[in-house]
């Protein structure tokens, strides 16, 4: 009976562990945080976020750098809170833009660090920010252009005339 009890222990103690590792790993994936991060919070006003939403990743020189922690209508604009790597030192003239990753992928935010001699700090505002770009809006804008909208053509050369690339096989 004593050797089945330690092989029951042993098998409890590596199913507590497992269990432990996998609550811990979902936790992880999920994007929450057990421990206190050492980050700074700063935010941002933009005229339109797209489809910015809390949790995208915010990046500098591609590299990601902290996180959206929410996306809020503040007097007609879109305030959004960034939780920032507190090694990082950013200068107050820094420029926050939303891009998005590829064509159509997620949305995240970009910064630009300026020249100024003095740091954003904990809850400071990044001044310079730069919408996203809308794709759609750009297509309507010229697919569907009108003819009185759009410049006339160069009139091309006729073909065999001075300055044609193409030889005129008539000639």
């Amino acid at each position: 009976m004593r050797e089945n009890a330690k092989v029951e222990i042993a098998v409890g103690l590596f199913v507590l562990l497992g269990t432990a590792g996998l609550a811990y790993l979902s936790v992880s994936i999920g994007g929450a945080l057990l421990w206190p991060s050492d980050r700074y919070s700063v935010h941002a006003r933009f005229a339109t976020v797209g489809d910015l939403t809390p949790g995208a990743v915010v990046k500098l020189a591609g590299v990601p750098v902290g996180e959206v922690t929410s996306v809020v209508l503040d007097n007609y604009a879109a305030r959004v809170e960034l939780r920032i790597q507190r090694e990082l030192k950013l200068p107050k003239d820094t420029i926050a833009s939303i891009k998005t990753s590829g064509l159509l992928g997620e949305a995240y935010v970009s910064l630009s660090p300026g020249a100024a001699e003095q740091d954003l700090g904990d809850g400071d505002s990044v001044a310079q920010t730069e919408a996203p770009l809308d794709l759609f809006e750009l297509i309507g804008k010229y697919a569907f252009e009108s003819d009185e909208d759009a410049e006339a053509p160069a009139a091309a050369p006729s073909a065999g005339a001075k300055g044609s690339s193409f030889p005129d096989p008539l000639e």
